[in-house]
């Protein structure tokens, strides 16, 4: 996997910026064609429910609606560098995100139902209860401790109704959360703001998608580019829809992971480790970057330990809860951990072939996992040994940062043995960042993990598993392959 950061031939240069118009009218057309096809999404997935997505023509508006609007808008993203960068032309990139965004608060989220154990989650944390330690079942079950037992007046007060609605509509609710605690933190705000409804989710996940918009576009400041290359992610339809639409908490992760990039770039590392480690407290795999932030100390020792003991206190407090929640039966993340997989052909074909040489299923995934695992840890370390200060190279600049940063990110999502949509949200903030084309290829080609729901109603599961899952990876590996074979590796550090 490559990251080009040689100077890009549509960078913005000052022939460019004198003969620019002084009303973007190519940019505001876009901006109205772009907004028009995201309208017909909300409109087109209205009502769309597992019950009612089994069959291809129940889906299509979504696949099409997410895949074709992103795959036209990359064609002509390069165009943004023809376009001076002025407040008019920034106002249009942040106005049409956010309208983007705006419009799926009128309507209920299509097909997925995550936001359901979101709510639950909050509406227990609100209430001062550990969420680590009743599964959702149990309330339904009358299993509960006795501590816990005045959150059933929530089944049976105002909200009862909606509450049992919720209940029942999360998925695995024998299994206690999988959510660290500073996700918890945003489902507990959520739950202030609209309680048990998923427009609370969405307003904290806005916002977090604000924070992101902003953090973009003052990192391309840093990197001196124009800031309207945020509309590479701020005018994505998938993260519009992933973040907001169907409400995924990966939309918090963004924020910290960049944030943790600024605070590296002004060489505070402790400000960077406590970024990273509250980003890990939303989904764990922002621990990966934290090599490649602590490169630059290796032969500081005492600031080196320094940034390790800080970095391991804030993680404690992010993530130690849920882990020691692994310590009891019914715990969510030991059981993703173990054996959730998703829209990984390649993953489905090496786990299947391990288990036939193996002569156990369970071997396999465990030794599966181990690779997998090895596998991205070694890309962590390897990306950071080149951030490592040394007399033979120049110093990575930040540019490198963000394209290092990125590859660690899009290798976890990658390897990772489920791949859903919304794992995307994890890279394609820095894809923006480092225009990488390949890698924001994946947000007209993951749309069609949607094929998904009709294949498995149909009893055609394992042709989605073993082959159709293909369709959103082979196209980005393939030119990344192809970005690599034709540039090797440059000795000056670039990635």
């Amino acid at each position: 996997m490559s990251v080009d950061l040689s100077d890009h031939p549509e960078s913005t240069t000052a022939a460019d910026v004198v003969h620019a118009p002084r009303f973007p009218s190519a940019l505001a057309i876009g901006a109205a064609l772009l907004l028009a096809a995201h309208a017909w999404l909300v409109w087109a997935t209205l009502g769309l429910t597992h019950a009612n997505a089994n069959t291809l023509r129940a889906v299509a508006p979504l696949i099409v609606g997410l895949g074709l609007p992103a795959a036209i808008a990359l064609f002509f993203a390069p165009r943004l560098a023809h376009f001076s960068p002025t407040r008019l032309a920034l106002g249009i990139v942040f106005g049409t995100g956010l309208a983007m965004r705006l419009m799926w608060f009128a309507v209920p989220a299509p097909l997925e139902d995550d936001f359901n154990r979101y709510m639950w989650d909050g509406a227990v944390t609100a209430r001062g209860l550990n969420p680590y330690t009743v599964a959702p079942i149990d309330y339904f079950d009358g299993a509960v401790p006795a501590g816990y037992r005045p959150m059933t007046s929530v089944l049976t007060g105002p909200l009862a109704d909606t509450s049992r609605t919720v209940l029942r509509g999360i998925n695995f609710p024998d299994m206690r959360t999988i959510y660290p605690s500073v996700a918890q933190i945003g489902f507990a705000i959520a739950h202030w703001l609209a309680p048990l409804k998923i427009n609370g989710l969405r307003m904290v996940f806005l916002l977090a998608e604000l924070a992101t918009f902003l953090l973009l576009v003052r990192l391309l400041a840093t990197m001196g580019q124009s800031p309207l290359w945020s509309a590479l992610y701020w005018w994505n339809p998938l993260a519009a829809f992933a973040t907001v639409g169907i409400a995924h908490v990966d939309a918090l992760v963004p924020p910290f992971v960049l944030g943790a990039l600024l605070f590296a770039h002004a060489r505070r590392f402790d400000g960077a480790a406590i970024m990273l480690a509250l980003g890990a407290g939303v989904k764990i795999w922002p621990v990966m970057l934290a090599p490649l932030i602590a490169a630059p100390l290796l032969f500081q020792p005492l600031r080196l330990v320094r940034l390790g003991l800080v970095f391991a206190a804030a993680l404690t407090c992010a993530v130690g809860p849920l882990l020691l929640s692994t310590l009891q039966p019914g715990s969510g993340l030991s059981a993703y951990a173990s054996g959730w997989s998703n829209n990984n052909a390649f993953y489905a074909w090496a786990w299947t072939a391990l288990s036939w040489l193996l002569g156990s299923d369970h071997s396999a995934q465990r030794t599966l996992g181990a690779v997998l695992a090895l596998l991205s840890g070694g890309i962590a370390l390897g990306v950071a040994w080149r951030h490592v200060p040394q007399t033979t190279r120049p110093v990575p600049t930040f540019d490198h940062l963000v394209a290092g940063a990125l590859l660690i990110a899009a290798s976890v999502f990658y390897l990772s043995p489920a791949q859903f949509p919304w794992y995307a949200v994890w890279f394609l903030p820095l894809a923006a960042l480092a225009r990488s084309w390949p890698l924001l290829l994946a947000s007209a080609t993951l749309p069609f993990y949607y094929l998904f729901y009709p294949l498995w109603e149909t009893g055609r599961g394992n042709d989605f598993f073993y082959g159709t899952s293909f369709l959103h990876a082979l196209p980005v590996l393939g030119w990344l392959a192809w970005e690599w074979a034709r540039r090797a590796p440059q000795s000056d550090g670039t990635l």
